[in-house]
């Protein structure tokens, strides 16, 4: 029998089905009972309002779309973010359902770190806009969570009679309430840029350069090091 899939991107094939299709999608996902079973053993006990122990979060952004409002003085940004971190909580042996290798759950069944943009345009809000999202939890406790997000932060746009002048924009994020010994920040994939891979560039702001650092600070008061990470995105009107 044949079926037709709607790709991703677009457009329209036709593809056959086979019993052995349906084995090999269960041999590395499981079936539906298994998937089942394995997620109510997962949320028996857990408690999402509680953070994991050794939280070591990886972040990123990718960067879909920018604007600038220049009335606001703000950076107006679609973006995929990018999560992982581990809980300990969330661990499986495979062999145990039916060889489930990855579960998706929506995002608010599990604990979900706190990360915060802390130069965002609206001071009295400071979370994020993202839409609802799965995260994927891998057998060893990993969980990756990649919210499609709207962003806006304070950008000091300069009014210069030159159109195509160079502005600079930063997005910085940090924990709102974890210090670095209780949440350790690092970049996604080791990546010291902006992923532009998905950007649109029928934009009108073009995306010169990008760059992405990891910073600590320490207070006269404290001993922990409060940890953020910084993402600067120099651009240019489209001509």
């Amino acid at each position: 029998m044949w079926k037709f899939v709607i790709l991703f991107f677009g457009g329209l094939v036709a593809t056959g089905t086979s019993e052995n299709d349906t084995t090999t999608w269960e041999i590395k996902h499981g079936n539906v009972e298994a998937r089942t079973k394995l997620f109510e053993t997962l949320m028996r006990n857990y408690k999402r309002e509680i953070n994991p122990d050794h939280i070591n979060l990886k972040f990123g952004v990718g960067a879909l779309n920018v604007e600038i409002d220049e009335k606001r003085h703000s950076m107006e940004i679609d973006a995929m973010l990018r999560y992982v971190w581990s809980d300990s909580r969330l661990k499986w042996n495979e062999d145990e359902y039916n060889n489930v290798s990855v579960l998706r759950v929506p995002s608010e069944n599990v604990w979900i770190p706190d990360l915060r943009l802390f130069n965002a345009a609206n001071i009295f809000n400071p979370k994020t806009s993202c839409g609802e999202s799965n995260v994927l939890i891998y057998p060893q406790g990993e969980v990756l969570w990649v919210p499609h997000c709207h962003l806006s932060s304070f950008c000091n746009v300069t009014n210069s009679p030159t159109p195509d002048q160079l502005q600079t924009c930063t997005l910085k994020f940090g924990s709102w309430t974890f210090d670095g010994f209780a949440m350790d920040l690092a970049l996604y994939n080791d990546k010291s840029e902006v992923d532009l891979e998905d950007f649109n560039y029928v934009s009108n702001w073009k995306i010169e350069s990008t760059s992405a650092t990891r910073n600590e600070k320490k207070y006269p008061c404290c001993e922990e090091p409060f940890i953020n990470l910084t993402f600067n995105l120099t651009i240019r009107r489209n001509s």
